[in-house]
């Protein structure tokens, strides 16, 4: 009884497409396997989509970054993706990151026009005014040192007002609530807390046009992975609901980073990309949706 239950849910999950919520909707807009000969450019954690879904930066968990151009067909799917420079994230000494302090998770591009970027294994975040400069330390919360093994600083987002967030992968230990950390006057502090939703961990977010937060979230059972998206809505700091607004088995698809931008008509995109763990068989996928606002 439990294995036909269970089938019926994965089911529903293979099929439910697009869910709307009380102010968003995400209608599925096509996907991309990157295929290409860089043995380098696997375990991508982190995605950026820039100039109206023509450039993109995307970021591996072993410290390496990705530059590029996105050529799109007449209705707007991705034909093809051209990388145009790579590198390595720099430390402080402004040399490339090596051992436990490689974990690149996630980026978020400022108003100052740098990026912030989440590690885990080492958990921090740290500033880089490029990405080929060298990177400046932010303060680290005492809760950083209570994330599990490969469970910490999973996502980072910037809201218009270029307030930066970080969400860890898990709630730390001892905690039954994900925290979300604000970083203000240099420091991080505690603005919110919200529950796990069933069995899922988060891998990435970023902030919605009305500065409610999109939640990138994973999941995996013998089916292989699954994944959500889930909004929390805001009033100041403190979440006012959620509403989980797409929900899919990805199978071989682990996608770990997500971005948002608009075409040049102004309406609005969502952008992730897996991480094929460097498996030699698995090729990362891009997959897009068209982001709607619900009457």
């Amino acid at each position: 009884m439990k294995l036909f239950q269970t089938l019926i849910t994965i089911f529903s999950l293979a099929t439910h497409l697009a869910v709307a919520s009380e102010t968003w909707k995400v209608e599925s807009f096509g996907s991309f396997e990157i295929d290409l000969n860089i043995p380098e450019m696997g375990g991508l954690s982190a995605l950026a989509i820039t100039r109206f879904g023509k450039n993109f930066i995307t970021l591996s968990d072993r410290g390496k970054y990705f530059q590029g151009t996105i050529d799109r067909n007449s209705s707007g799917l991705i034909s093809n993706l051209n990388v145009l420079k790579s590198g390595s994230l720099l430390n402080s000494s402004g040399k490339a990151l090596t051992g436990r302090n490689t974990d690149s998770e996630s980026m978020t591009a400022t108003q100052k026009k740098g990026f912030y970027i989440s590690f885990e294994s080492n958990d921090r975040i740290m500033f880089h005014k490029s990405l080929n400069a060298p990177g400046e330390f932010l303060p680290k919360h005492s809760d950083f040192k209570l994330f599990g093994s490969n469970k910490g600083l999973e996502a980072i987002a910037a809201n218009s007002k270029g307030e930066i967030y970080a969400i860890p992968e898990a709630p730390p230990e001892g905690d039954s609530k994900y925290p979300i950390y604000k970083l203000v006057n240099n420091k991080w502090i505690i603005s919110e807390r919200f529950f796990q939703s069933d069995t899922f961990l988060v891998t990435d977010a970023v902030f919605l046009p009305d500065n409610s937060l999109l939640l990138l979230e994973r999941d995996y059972n013998w089916g292989g992975f699954k994944m959500q998206l889930r909004v929390l809505t805001f009033d100041m700091d403190t979440i006012t609901g959620q509403n989980i607004i797409f929900s899919l088995n990805s199978g071989i698809y682990n996608y770990e980073g997500i971005s948002i931008w608009q075409d040049k008509y102004e309406d609005y995109y969502v952008t992730l990309i897996s991480d094929n763990n460097f498996l030699p068989f698995v090729n990362s996928e891009v997959r897009e949706f068209k982001l709607k606002k619900v009457n």
